[in-house]
């Protein structure tokens, strides 16, 4: 897109960015409910019961084939979306083999993540038929707190490689900044994200006082140190005020809720469309996940109005522990570039959508800063 401002080209990639996040929340349940409709769970079952009399085998069979069937019909929009429109702007490494072979490794982790649930699912409604829902609640809750917990530490090697970073003097200043924030740091590593993405990003993850600091090379490569301590004063900022603790208490009472509508959902459907299955069906597994995912549509943009609050406290929290809000404007402007996001999104998007304020607010936030807060 030569020829094209920055700005410019950030709005197009974003508007696009837009409309196919939106798809992607409606997709699901979409889809899920003509599964349901059109036999072809039936169809699965029958294949699962036949190669496996055992309930929980062909209960995992009928799962594989159902999450098969729903990734063929989503492929065209993960495939554009994660490939085709990178390419288009520039924001992708990726051969066709590397996003296929990263496909298939996150559908393998899904897959092995989802079977415990399954099942779980299965046996809450056969031997628990009013209770399952508080029970599916908390098992939903306890995985998610694993997954914010271990995901950086078991998941993310399976797709980058962590390595300690070679500039020892940024690598002191990291340290610094987090002994001043409350933490140990355990280590400065760098990941190599570049092998897919130009975007840049870094975290702090690890359990406890002791952290390790995690930073993109796509990171290192284009900003300053000043810069980099602004981004990571932000990441320390979550950990030194519980945000993350705070996302999982406001995760569980919304997955509590969800699964208390969705019990009503499901009985009332399930008793007006499908009065010759049995509550514990396999079919009606995928029903569940239907609801939620219908649920989910609308539940989303609370999720993202309190990490909206959460983000601006975090920088709040950078500002502070660095004193350098030029620091801090001049990292948001870069990263607004390097990962053409668009400053000034619409309302509806960004209260959708957005789980950060949009670039201009938190440029506007800093620069009202005062050192003296």
């Amino acid at each position: 897109m030569k020829g094209v401002s920055v700005l410019d080209k950030a709005k197009s990639y974003s508007r696009q960015r837009h409309r196919l996040a939106i798809a992607g929340l409606v997709l699901p349940p979409v889809v899920l409910f003509i599964f349901l409709a059109s036999g072809l769970l039936l169809y699965f079952k029958d294949i699962a019961t036949t190669i496996s009399a055992n309930t929980y085998i062909s209960l995992v069979i009928f799962s594989a084939l159902t999450g098969a069937a729903y990734y063929a019909v989503n492929l065209p929009l993960e495939y554009y979306s994660g490939f085709i429109l990178e390419h288009r702007y520039d924001l992708s490494n990726q051969t066709p083999a590397d996003w296929l072979k990263r496909e298939i490794k996150k559908m393998a982790i899904s897959f092995f993540i989802s079977i415990p649930i399954v099942i779980s699912l299965y046996a809450f409604i056969k031997y628990w038929p009013l209770q399952w829902w508080f029970l599916a609640a908390m098992l939903w809750f306890f995985i998610s707190v694993l997954l914010v917990k271990f995901a950086p530490l078991l998941i993310v090697p399976l797709f980058y490689k962590y390595s300690p970073i070679k500039n020892s003097a940024l690598r002191d200043r990291l340290v610094d900044l987090a002994t001043k924030s409350g933490f140990k740091a355990e280590g400065v590593y760098e990941i190599d994200v570049s092998r897919d993405t130009k975007k840049a990003n870094a975290a702090v993850i690890g359990l406890g006082k002791q952290k390790r600091i995690v930073l993109c090379d796509t990171l290192l490569r284009n900003f300053a140190g000043p810069e980099i301590e602004a981004v990571m004063a932000h990441e320390l900022g979550h950990h030194k005020r519980q945000h993350s603790l705070k996302l999982v208490l406001f995760g569980g009472i919304s997955i509590f809720i969800s699964f208390f509508i969705t019990n009503i959902f499901f009985l009332k459907l399930h008793s007006i469309f499908w009065q010759d299955l049995l509550l514990r069906d396999f079919e009606s597994i995928v029903l569940i996940y239907a609801i939620v995912a219908a649920l989910n549509i609308v539940t989303l943009p609370l999720h993202n109005m309190f990490s909206r609050k959460l983000e601006k406290d975090a920088d709040q929290f950078a500002l502070e522990i660095t004193g350098n809000k030029n620091a801090f404007i001049s990292t948001m402007k870069k990263l607004a570039g390097q990962n053409l996001a668009d400053m000034t999104p619409g309302k509806f998007y960004e209260i959708i959508l957005y789980s950060h304020p949009p670039i201009s607010k938190r440029i506007s936030f800093a620069e009202s800063f005062s050192d003296e807060k």
